[in-house]
């Protein structure tokens, strides 16, 4: 039963064998040097079978190894007899037939107790299909790696993981690192941009899942830190029995032609953005030529309306005439009455009459010599009061040659009037307001107006920060009646008549502007090479009743002019009077136990607090003090609360003697007068 079994395992060993391909079994019997074989190695190594049954020294087996193949042999089986356990190595063999062929001896070295290698069995493998298939795989792997390398722009392929398996010269490049870097690595692996690597992997994965060819443009930064786009086309890999193992693709750099495409888009851009400028040019031209035609309309209808308000005036002063006479009689029971009226309506319809036949150019200007820097010198103080404190005003009067024939009044007249409106479009908020000369020579084009003649310009500009208008305002502005601002606020004259008094003049106006950044508005005056003539006005003498002896006043005021006045007046009433030039100076004598019936203060004072906080901390002792504010620029929420709706009054600079008397008998004369 034994013997059987025995046998039934030999024969399933030696079908075994025979069905690995093994080529023959040895035993090397180390101490003894005999290595003794079955008749398949005597085949193999070209050795007669009697000898190899009976065993024959390692070196005679050596020698049908091939002789470039015997150190390495040599050298592994060493290896193994020095560490014992298993041998394993691919040689050729010299056979029975004279040929060489490949075969692998795969062993075990077995050691003694003490370690020295006793035994040596092992078996043979035909391994000659196998070396072969290699060496074709090699030889296609080379003339890939020749193709590859001579395609132009990058060729590359990549397993299933998205391993590269091969590349060219261009990848390489591409890339920025040597092969042994990259072969063998995926995108996310090589690539320092690990996003754009994600993108690639992403897009391969798509290509091998979905088993079709793909052409996608894909960013690629160098390593130069340049962003290039490559154009790339990929498509499965496929093994012989069409099933997907891998990736191959090509890419080549298409950045000049987006560059171009991106540089046709443009110049088609520009194209119709030039067409667009032509066709906006004629319209504005077209525009231009409506408005002249509106304004010239205009001026001839506010022409008319002049004409009536100066009939209205000639009644007017008439009646002062007749009250003047009629006071020479001694009739004089309404004699103040019609004077104040008449006086006040004056005024009224002068200012406007002025302002519509400025725009019309038909008001009879007097003309005179006038020094354009000096003249604003000369308005700057007063121009600072009249914008207020909060705005700060910068003058630059940098024309060498400021000299022009123009009206001086009218020049004060449209200096102020762009002035308060370069303070009402600053608003509340803190902003600079700026007044600058230059002299400018105008050429005939689109700087000068059609009907100027070239020539010498002295440029006066008045500039803001304020909010700016917009383009369909910036049209409209010097229109008369347009006007901005709520009703009661303004005429929609002032600009008109800026306008209309700088073509009279034989200048132009020019106006800039950009929402939130502001207004530029630009009076060219010719330029006149005489001297500057300057009227000065001397001040009429009013009498004054003693109407307020025994009282005392405080006036607080940084500006000497303006104390005198206030001064001379209240002293006339009767009042003493205190003054202080700075808020420091008048918050002690409010303080102090020096008698005050009536404070009357600036509202922009120096001193580290302005006339409100002044005036906030003087009612803290004195709660009933009556207090009347003179301002430049009345802000409303200075006076909000219910400590201010009495017992004080607001003043507007410039005021006249008439107001300022009659707010002091308003609040001594009836302390529980609301504010207005």
């Amino acid at each position: 039963m034994n013997e059987t079994t025995s046998d039934d395992s030999s024969e399933k060993l030696r079908l075994v064998l025979e069905a690995a391909s093994v080529v023959g079994s040895w035993v090397w019997d180390i101490p003894n040097d005999r290595v003794t074989a079955d008749e398949r190695f005597s085949r193999s190594f070209g050795i007669p079978a009697q000898k190899c049954e009976a065993g024959i020294p390692i070196a005679e087996a050596f020698a049908s190894i091939y002789p470039e193949d015997r150190e390495r042999v040599s050298r592994d089986i060493e290896d193994a007899m020095a560490r014992g356990g298993a041998f394993r190595c691919e040689y050729r063999v010299r056979n029975d037939d004279g040929q060489y062929h490949w075969i692998e001896a795969t062993g075990h070295a077995q050691l003694d107790a003490q370690g020295h290698p006793v035994r040596f069995p092992g078996v043979l493998v035909d391994i000659e299909s196998r070396r072969a298939a290699e060496a074709e795989r090699d030889r296609v792997s080379a003339l890939l790696r020749s193709f590859t390398a001579a395609v132009p722009g990058v060729v590359y392929a990549k397993d299933l993981e998205g391993r590269m398996l091969i590349a060219n010269h261009g990848a390489t490049e591409l890339i920025g690192k040597p092969p042994e870097f990259y072969l063998g690595k995926t995108d996310l692996e090589f690539l320092e941009d690990k996003g754009q690597a994600r993108q690639v992997m992403l897009t391969d994965q798509e290509v091998m899942r979905g088993g079709r060819t793909v052409q996608i443009e894909e960013r690629v930064d160098l390593p130069d830190g340049s962003e290039r786009t490559w154009l790339s086309v990929k498509a499965p890999l496929l093994d012989e029995h069409g099933n997907v193992i891998g990736l191959i693709g090509s890419s080549i750099d298409v950045s000049g032609r987006k560059a171009a495409e991106a540089a046709l888009l443009e110049l088609n851009r520009t194209l119709e953005k030039r067409i667009s400028e032509a066709v906006a040019e004629r319209e504005a031209a077209q525009e231009a030529l409506r408005q002249s035609q509106k304004m010239e309309a205009i001026g001839q209808l506010s022409g008319g309306i002049a004409h009536d308000f100066n009939n209205l005036l000639a009644g007017i002063t008439g009646s002062l005439e007749l009250a003047k006479l009629r006071g020479q009689q001694g009739r004089t029971a309404d004699v103040e009455r019609y004077l104040g009226v008449a006086h006040r309506a004056a005024k009224k319809a002068a200012a406007l009459t002025h302002r519509l036949l400025a725009f019309s150019r038909r008001q009879p200007l007097q003309p005179a010599p006038t020094d354009v820097n000096a003249l604003i010198g000369g308005l700057e103080d007063l121009i600072r009061r009249t914008v207020g404190p909060a705005i700060a005003l910068k003058v630059d009067l940098g024309a060498q040659l400021s000299t022009c024939l123009v009206d001086p009044a009218q020049v004060e007249n449209s200096l102020l009037n762009l002035c308060i409106n370069a303070r009402d479009a600053v608003g509340k908020a803190q902003g600079t307001i700026s007044i600058t000369t230059r002299n400018e020579t105008l050429e005939q084009g689109p700087g000068l107006d059609a009907e100027l003649a070239p020539g010498a310009y002295v440029s006066i500009c008045v500039a803001d920060d304020g909010m700016g208008m917009s383009a369909d305002t910036l049209a409209k502005a010097c229109e008369p009646f347009f006007t901005t601002k709520s009703i009661g606020e303004g005429t929609g004259l002032g600009l008109s008549m800026v306008y209309g008094f700088a073509k009279q003049s034989g200048g132009q106006v020019r106006i800039t502007s950009q929402q939130g950044q502001g207004t530029q508005v630009h009076i060219s005056l010719p330029s006149q090479s005489c001297q500057a003539h300057v009227v000065v006005r001397e001040p009429s003498d009013h009498d004054f009743t003693r109407q307020w002896a025994e009282r005392t006043v405080l006036v607080v005021d940084d500006e000497p002019s303006v104390r005198l006045f206030a001064s001379e007046v209240l002293s006339g009433l009767g009042f003493t009077v205190i003054e202080a030039n700075d808020s420091q100076a008048g918050l002690q004598l409010l303080t102090s136990d020096t008698p005050i019936d009536l404070l009357v203060t600036d509202i922009g004072l120096p001193g580290g607090i302005n006339g409100r906080q002044m005036a906030d901390h003087g009612r803290l002792s004195r709660a009933d003090l009556p207090v009347i504010f003179m301002t430049g620029y009345a802000n409303p929420s200075m006076f909000e609360g219910e400590a201010w709706r009495e017992s004080a009054a607001v003043l507007v600079k410039p005021f006249a003697m008439d107001d300022l008397i009659a707010q002091v008998h308003a609040l001594l004369g009836a302390a529980s007068r609301p504010l207005e």
